[in-house]
Parts: C-alpha cells; sequence; structure tokens
C-alpha cells in the first residue's frame, strides 16, 4: 500500500493559514473594502447620489454642473482612506475641506441641504454597498486561499 497527495498540499495550505495568523489576510480584506468603498463614493459623486441611492437635491443655479462637483476638492477629500489589518476610514473630509461635513451631517439645516456621500453611521449599510463591499471581501480572501 502506498500514499498519495492528492488536492492541495500541506505547504500551501499552512503558507494561507500564516496568512491569517500573521495579519496579511485583514490587511487584504481591508485594503479591497477600502478601494471598493472609494469607488463607491467616486460613483455618488458621479451620478450626485446618497449611498442609500437617494438623488442630491440640486444646486439653485447649476451652470452646467452638478451638485457638489465645482472644484473636486470634495470629492479629492471624501476618497482620501487609511487601512490596517483593524478596517479603513475615510478620514481626511473634515482636515480637508471646511464644508463637507454639513452634507453628511444629519442635524437640521436651513442653507446647505443634505448631500451624503458616505453611509450613515448608523451601522447599516446600504443593500448596495453591503453587496459591493462582500465580493471585494470575497475576491481578497479567494487570492490568498487555495483551490
Amino acid at each position: 500500500m502506498s500514499l498519495r497527495q492528492s488536492g492541495t498540499s500541506l505547504d500551501v495550505l499552512l503558507a494561507a493559514l500564516d496568512a491569517f495568523e500573521d495579519g496579511r489576510a485583514q490587511r487584504a480584506v481591508a485594503g479591497a473594502l477600502a478601494r471598493e468603498g472609494q469607488q463607491l463614493v467616486h460613483r455618488g459623486f458621479e451620478e450626485s447620489r446618497a449611498p442609500s441611492g437617494a438623488k442630491w437635491a440640486p444646486i439653485k443655479r447649476p451652470r452646467g454642473r452638478a451638485p457638489l462637483r465645482k472644484t473636486g476638492t470634495l470629492e479629492g477629500a471624501a476618497l482620501v482612506y487609511t487601512f490596517s489589518a483593524d478596517g479603513f476610514v475615510f478620514g481626511a473630509v473634515d482636515r480637508l475641506t471646511a464644508y463637507g461635513h454639513y452634507h453628511q451631517s444629519e442635524e437640521p439645516r436651513t442653507r446647505l441641504p443634505r448631500r451624503p456621500f458616505f453611509p450613515n453611521s448608523d451601522g447599516q449599510l446600504p443593500t448596495g454597498w453591503s453587496i459591493v463591499l462582500a465580493e471585494g471581501a470575497d475576491e481578497a480572501l479567494a487570492k490568498l486561499l487555495p483551490r
């Protein structure tokens, strides 16, 4: 009787487990989620839509442009993220603009309408975002796991 190997080698399986132990898998997933999130935010600016899919309030004097697109500063700030094995954060809006948080805020206002570009902070992602982010995480993990 002889033993034969079939399927994935033990070394490949151990290397995949090492990726989880040393944080590479977590960083890969966080990076993939951040990039997917960045694309979702960018799409929101392109389509003038909130993460929920609701259309943003139009600007009073459009002059051929969409809301929040005059200089590109706010969108540029909204696309800046940092990530680690613990997750990712879009954190440059308040640092790079003086007005971005007003569009995101749920506080009542009279002059500047709410035009959110990030999901609400209630912990619930819109369904479309959940699907895209889950697919991004799956793809990142698939690159690390043997087949």
